[in-house]
């Protein structure tokens, strides 16, 4: 595009209207698809899933930067995230839930920092103020926030890369995976509760290990819950830290994850949220011929900006118009 597009998150949705359907979605530097969205009267239906061995074949071409790239870990986190799949024992969970109120003590949930990652705030259905957060949570979203990557590291990446290369370049000096997670996701489902939760602080400061970060988390949490009238749940989907829940005679909800991606439809929100969080993990993912990008060159302090460039003048001329028409729209004074 002459004018590259800097969009919001529900620019993804202008985009969607104006591909033809199916929309095949590609992370472009492997040379497979991630799925295929194929619109309906209600939504989207999702066919073609990738798979783990997808993943696991492409991923071994990048050799020692393999950590950095998009993984089918990725794709699966995305879709929990973005309340397309769900716990296996999710049911298990709701029951436990709509018991609390039978109970003649206060129920708090303290979160493991993996279910802020997987974007439980917005999707478990609980009040701000029912959540427990010790501080070493907010702590390693915040420690993975600034990685970035080097000119010359990039270099090496685009060398490795066997296909489209070049679109690595919008990432020099920008952050990598983990940071972009933590900094686009993580941080702002964090930052949805932080003023209603109840922070307290670890026993004594987080650090670089996870293990004894996750330790320091449960044993907060537990003697919190001694000084306090309430019964307190914590919330994982790490089977290690339900063991240390056991041991230190914590109760806790353990959150399985789905073994595979077993999905049908979405709903066209969902959609939108799962192509910005597969833009955010991987950096740019590309449907049809158009190209987003949740991580480019001069984005700053907009987490939730992406940038879109489309191979496809006549696309391109009409995205561009349509996108003004929402954003003329969007600017006049009606009430919502």
């Amino acid at each position: 595009m002459a004018d590259d597009a800097i969009i919001g998150i529900p620019g993804i949705q202008v985009l969607l209207n104006l591909l033809k359907s199916p929309v095949v979605v590609k992370y472009p530097l492997y040379d497979f698809d991630i799925l295929t969205l194929r619109d309906t009267a209600s939504g989207f239906i999702l066919s073609g899933m990738c798979t783990r061995e997808d993943f696991d074949e492409a991923i071994a071409a990048f050799g020692e930067f393999a950590y950095d790239m998009p993984s089918y870990n990725d794709v699966l986190q995305s879709m929990l995230a973005a309340g397309i799949v769900s716990y296996r024992n999710m049911e298990k969970f709701l029951e436990v839930r709509k018991s609390i109120p039978l109970l003649n003590k206060e129920v708090l949930f303290s979160l493991d920092t993996n279910m802020i990652y997987h974007a439980f705030p917005s999707r478990g259905g609980i009040p701000g103020d029912r959540y427990i957060l010790v501080d070493i949570v907010q702590s390693e979203i915040e420690s993975a926030l600034n990685t970035k990557y080097t000119a010359q590291t990039i270099s090496q990446m685009k060398r490795m890369a066997p296909f489209e290369g070049a679109l690595l370049e919008e990432l020099i000096n920008q952050k990598t995976k983990r940071s972009r997670i933590a900094a686009y996701n993580a941080l702002a489902e964090f930052e949805k509760i932080r003023d209603q939760a109840r922070i307290i602080p670890g026993i004594e400061p987080g650090g670089p290990d996870k293990e004894k970060n996750d330790l320091l988390i449960v044993k907060s949490v537990r003697e919190h819950e001694k000084d306090a009238f309430c019964t307190t749940l914590h919330l994982t989907a790490d089977t290690n830290v339900a063991e240390l829940c056991r041991a230190e005679g914590l109760a806790y909800h353990l959150f399985e994850l789905p073994h595979a991606i077993d999905v049908r439809e979405c709903t066209p929100a969902g959609a939108v949220d799962l192509l910005f969080r597969l833009a955010v993990a991987f950096g740019v993912v590309k449907c049809g011929p158009a190209f987003i990008f949740g991580e480019y060159r001069g984005k700053g302090t907009k987490k939730q900006s992406l940038k879109v460039v489309i191979r496809n003048h006549n696309l391109e001329e009409e995205f561009k118009k349509e996108l003004a028409l929402c954003r003329s729209l969007s600017a006049l004074p009606i009430p919502r």
